[in-house]
Formats: C-alpha cells, structure tokens, sequence
C-alpha cells in the first residue's frame, strides 16, 4: 500500500513537470517574435534622442506616456558611449504596431554622427525601412543636422516623421546673446545667423522631401522656455518648409512651458506626440 502510495506520487510529479513543460512550450510558440532581419517587414519605429547633458530619464517619461496607449511599447535602447559606439538592448515582437527606440548618450551631447551609425545598423540588423524621430533640446537639433547631411544615405532609412521640442536651431543666450534678439521674416528666415544655424542654412536644400515635420516650443511669457527663445526653435521652419511633406508648430503656453517640463509627463506634448505619429497630423 505504501509503495503504491509513493508510485501515485512519483507519476504525479511527472505529470505535472510535463504540463509546465507543453504549457511554457506553448505559449513561447503562440507569442509572436521579431527575427532582428525582418522585423522592418512589419511597423516604423520611432527613436527617441534627448537633449543636451540628458539621458533616458529625459526620454523615458514620453516613452511611458505613449506607451498607455495601446500599440505603443519601447523595443530596444542604444546606449552610446564617448566614441560615438552604441550597445543595443531589448527585445522586439513583431506585433508591436508602435515600436519606441531610446537612444542614449553617454556623454550628455547628442550628435548625428552616431545616429547615422545607428541608423546604419537598424537597416541592415534590423531590416527597417522608414523611421520616425523624436528629440528634445539638442536631440532636435542633432536630428535636423542628420536630415540635411546624410538622409539620402542609403543605407539607412527613410526618415517619415520628425518631431522636434524645443530646440536651439539658432543659438540661446548662453551660447550666443544675440540668438534672443533676433527676429524672423515671412517666410521664417531669422534676422541673425549663429554658427549653429549656417549648416542648417548651407544644407537645407538636402532635407528629405518624404518627412512630415511638426515643432513644438515653449513660451513662458518672455519669448523662451527660459533657456531657448522662441524666435530660435521657430527658426526650424526655414529649414524644412520648402522640402518637407508638411510643416507644423505649436507652442506650449501653459504652467508646463518651462524647457525641461517640456518633456516631463506633459499631456499637451504627450497628445501632440500620439496624434502626429498615429494619425501624421495634430485635431488643433
């Protein structure tokens, strides 16, 4: 009677190791995932570049806002070290309709010539196709000088939407006192060419024609988000408007205007954000 009793336990013990085994089987098989070549099959994914002396707590709050929509999750991360060399991180089902891509720098200072190494890498490991591209501050700017320097490179691809926050396109006071008193024309050119702006002004006949542009801008009320002023990040319209698919801009006025707050858990930004990639236009 013992020995059956202990022969009943064994076979249990079986049984039930063999169910974890079929159901751990199972569900590893129904869940859909990204060989890194043919993910580009499926959906653009939108990478992400912080501003100047950030890093991904300054991309991770727009992330985790936009990922509270369904479709929207992060799938890798590029860690950037101080010789422009990026680790990737991450995992990537091929049924994330959204896919989000931090890309972080080491260093605090993003600069093109990493994104295009980066970029590089997304086509050919990655079979990706198109792309969106979201940056704050100097994130913005290093983003406006890749698409007027190296977005007909092909072997990287296709940059569909751009969206820029609050970036220095013509300078700020603390780099350079006269970008806060320059004006803007008609038709958007500033009064006042910084050493930042040249290479924009040389190259933007370069920017792509297939990009949809939309650029948001904080005013506090004195003409800046306190660190740059809105004729500066306004200056980006020149650039972009004879060549992009579209160009949009908007300011941010409210008590969450300050430059930094600006990516903080904004919902104004964070809507801004949703609609422009989802729908590639903004409801007002």
């Amino acid at each position: 009677m013992r020995k059956n009793k202990w022969l009943w336990l064994v076979i249990g013990i079986v049984l039930v190791l063999i169910g974890g085994i079929w159901f751990t089987t199972t569900r590893v098989t129904n869940t859909p995932q990204a060989n890194p070549k043919s993910v580009g099959d499926y959906h653009t994914p939108t990478l992400f570049v912080h501003g100047f002396g950030g890093g991904y707590g300054s991309e991770k709050d727009m992330i985790d806002d936009l990922s509270k929509h369904a479709g929207f999750r992060q799938v890798l991360r590029f860690d950037v070290d101080n010789n422009d060399h990026a680790q990737v991180s991450g995992n990537w089902p091929v049924n994330v309709r959204y896919p989000l891509i931090a890309i972080v720098f080491k260093s605090g200072r993003p600069n093109s010539t990493a994104l295009v190494k980066i970029l590089e890498n997304l086509k050919k490991e990655y079979g990706i196709k198109n792309f969106n591209a979201v940056g704050h501050s100097a994130g913005s700017t290093a983003w406006a000088n890749w698409a007027v320097t190296d977005a007909a490179n092909t072997k990287e691809p296709t940059l569909r939407k751009l969206i820029t926050i609050a970036g220095p396109f013509n300078g700020f006071p603390g780099m350079d006192k006269a970008a806060a008193q320059a004006t803007l024309d008609k038709d958007g050119k500033p009064s006042y060419i910084s050493s930042r702006y040249e290479p924009l002004l040389e190259n933007r006949q370069h920017f792509p024609t297939t990009a949809a542009v939309l650029n948001l801008y904080g005013d506090m009320g004195d003409g800046s988000d306190s660190r740059v002023p809105v004729v500066s990040a306004r200056a980006l319209r020149y650039i972009v408007e004879p060549r992009a698919k579209s160009y949009t801009e908007r300011v941010i006025k409210n008590n969450l205007s300050q430059h930094s707050k600006l990516h903080e858990h904004n919902p104004l930004v964070n809507r801004y954000l949703y609609e422009f990639l989802t729908i590639g236009k903004i409801t007002n």
